[in-house]
Formats: C-alpha cells, structure tokens, sequence
C-alpha cells in the first residue's frame, strides 16, 4: 500500500484521537466507483496508521496489514463495480450507491449497499460471476438481499500490531 501522501512529523498523541469513519453516497456511475475506491484508499491508510500509532509502532504498515487493507479495497470495488453494472439493469437512470467504513478493535467492517434491485447469477459457462465469491474470499463478505436493495457487508480482523518483528523482503 503506499504511503500517505499527508506529513510524518506528527506525534503518537496526535492519533489519540478516535477516527471518524468513511461514509459515502452517490448516484452509481462508474466514474464514482473509482472515485469510492480511492477515498476507501485514503481512509484505511490514515485509520491503519493511526492504529500503528496508538500501539507504539512505525507509521509504515507492516506488509500483512497493508496486505488486508488491498483485499478490502478490491473486494469493495468488486462490491461497487455489481452495484453499477447490475442493480439498475433496465432503469432509466441509476439509483444511489453507499460505502461505510469503519474500524473498531482491529476489525475493520466495510458496508456497501444500493438501492437497485438484485440479479441472481447466472448459471451455466460464462466468463463472468465470480465476483462474489471473490468478495468473500478475500473479506469474508455477507450479501443480504431486501425489496430497498442490496447490501453487502465485509469485515477483517486485523493481524496484531508488530513487536520488534523484522519485515519481509520484497
């Protein structure tokens, strides 16, 4: 994951402070997925170091954090990128597409609805599909269907903070 582009000579105090989490809203085109994506980006960087400073630790994530921060934004995007591509099929103009994000106790939940309606899958060869199993495979994702929309919920547990631990090699 790269670094925060936002100043390192803060102090540990400075991170006290509990995080505000993400929360999003926007009519589901596809240039606001990437738009989502990156703000996604911006949060888990800032709230996972703020996370790394409240335990003492570096500022850099180590690599398994930074690695459960990039499942979580390519499963959301997936999340996202469904919204658009299927739960306004046949509508004149798309609905509304929402993010939370949020971090508590080394879990991070991150919450991804619509206001459309479902498409089940289709059966049988197709290039296409995968998607779910993708968002659960990489963030434990739970989809829950209603007549309002589509809400998919996503959580990680965070590997403990490192200790004195040496980081791998790239």
């Amino acid at each position: 994951m790269a670094r925060s582009s936002r100043r390192r000579d803060r102090e540990p105090e400075d991170f006290v402070t509990p995080h505000v989490p993400l929360d999003l809203a926007a009519q589901a085109d596809p240039p606001r997925v990437g738009a989502f994506r990156r703000a996604l980006k911006r949060w888990l960087a800032e709230a996972l170091e703020a996370r790394q400073a409240a335990a003492g630790q570096p500022l850099d994530l180590p690599d398994e954090v930074a690695d459960v921060a990039e499942d979580l934004v390519l499963a959301t995007s997936e999340a996202l990128e469904n919204i658009v591509d299927h739960a306004f099929a046949g509508v004149a103009a798309p609905g509304t597409m929402m993010l939370r994000a949020d971090l508590v106790e080394d879990v991070v939940t991150i919450v991804v609805a619509d206001d459309g309606h479902w498409r089940a899958p289709q059966t049988g060869p197709t290039m296409r599909g995968r998607g779910l199993t993708l968002m659960q495979n990489l963030a434990g994702a739970m989809v829950e269907h209603a007549r309002g929309g589509t809400t998919v919920t996503m959580r990680r547990l965070l590997p403990e903070p490192a200790h004195d631990r040496p980081r791998a090699q790239a």
